[in-house]
């Protein structure tokens, strides 16, 4: 399920960064309160090739994250109030730095990009969407536009740093040699299910396959599940990859035995393990996939650290130290 609220950049900043960025939600309040100001002049706090970062941004991401945690987290006698300062203002450094490479290279994310990605977090959270935001107190407006800046921040590492990242063959075979136990041998099993929405159904339809009627056939006619038109088969399985009062049953299960009725938030599940697979030694060719995806991955990693420490080397900032020692 998606992110009720984008982590704009938050892996690039260290352990204390940021978890709900509202840089614009600063921005809006200066504007709306700009007609009393009698023309004062906005503070900035930094300057990042020629753009700054308010003050007032700065304050509406410094306090959003103490909001987050305990007045614990802050004891008189060490100088953490300080050190989470420092650490949003470089955070959103960082931000504003990849920001101007996006622009730079004319990158950017269309309304239309947008609002289909909203309508697909919007499925996921249903009528509750809206509630959901309000119960944390975040204006749809804001949290809108930092889902645009998620998206344009994946885009531009996609296109600016990983795009070039190739894994050979050879390299990856070398690789699967090298870590025998990325690939480790496991059972599997083949079950098929019959679930139904209601306990007596399920008890009935439990005497019915234990007096010896078919399996794929009752499963066909009853079962409320997807695979239903397979007869209930739901593949080869591992450990693990169901949720646990599932995996539990199944492999406990001998093969060709009917499982206790499991109740699930979907129904009532009945279970019949229908094969097992011992555990096997796994070739290349089983792991190809996953040996491919580890190394891309730590390529990956590797570019994007250097990317950002190019970006930061060549950009001009200036913190106003006066003013952050100043702010409340």
């Amino acid at each position: 399920m998606n992110n009720m609220r984008p982590p704009v950049l938050e892996n690039l900043t260290g352990p204390c960064r940021p978890l709900m960025p509202l840089v614009f939600l600063g921005v809006l309040c200066f504007f709306a309160l700009s007609g009393c100001d009698h023309g004062l002049q906005r503070k900035a706090v930094a300057t990042v090739n020629g753009e700054k970062i308010y003050l007032e941004e700065y304050q509406q991401r410094l306090n959003a994250q103490k909001g987050l945690l305990s007045p614990r987290a802050f004891p008189d006698s060490l100088n953490k109030r300080e050190i989470l300062g420092e650490e949003i203002l470089d955070s959103m450094i960082t931000e504003k730095i990849i920001l101007q490479r996006a622009r730079e290279i004319n990158l950017s994310i269309s309304d239309t990009e947008l609002e289909k990605k909203l309508m697909d977090i919007r499925k996921d959270y249903g009528a509750n969407f809206f509630d959901l935001l309000r119960a944390q107190n975040v204006r749809y407006e804001d949290w809108r536009e930092e889902l645009r800046k998620e998206m344009l921040f994946d885009r531009l590492v996609a296109e600016d740093v990983n795009a070039p990242i190739r894994v050979s063959e050879d390299e990856a075979e070398d690789y699967f040699n090298e870590h025998p136990d990325l690939c480790k041998p496991e059972t599997r099993i083949r079950a098929s299910q019959i679930v139904v929405r209601s306990p007596a159904q399920a008890l009935q339809i439990k005497a019915r396959l234990e007096k010896g009627e078919d399996f794929a056939k009752v499963a066909s006619q009853v079962s409320i599940g997807p695979e239903a038109v397979r007869g209930g088969d739901l593949g080869l399985i591992s450990r693990e990859t169901m949720p646990e009062p599932f995996d539990k049953t199944l492999f406990k299960l001998r093969p060709g035995k009917i499982s206790p009725i499991v109740k699930s938030a979907y129904g009532y599940h009945i279970f019949k393990v229908t094969e097992i697979r011992p555990a096997r030694a796994r070739s290349f060719a089983d792991c190809r996939e996953i040996v491919m995806a580890r190394i891309r991955a730590q390529k990956e990693d590797a570019a994007f650290t250097v990317w950002l420490a190019g970006l930061k080397a060549k950009a001009i900032v200036k913190k106003e130290i006066d003013i952050l020692k100043k702010a409340p």
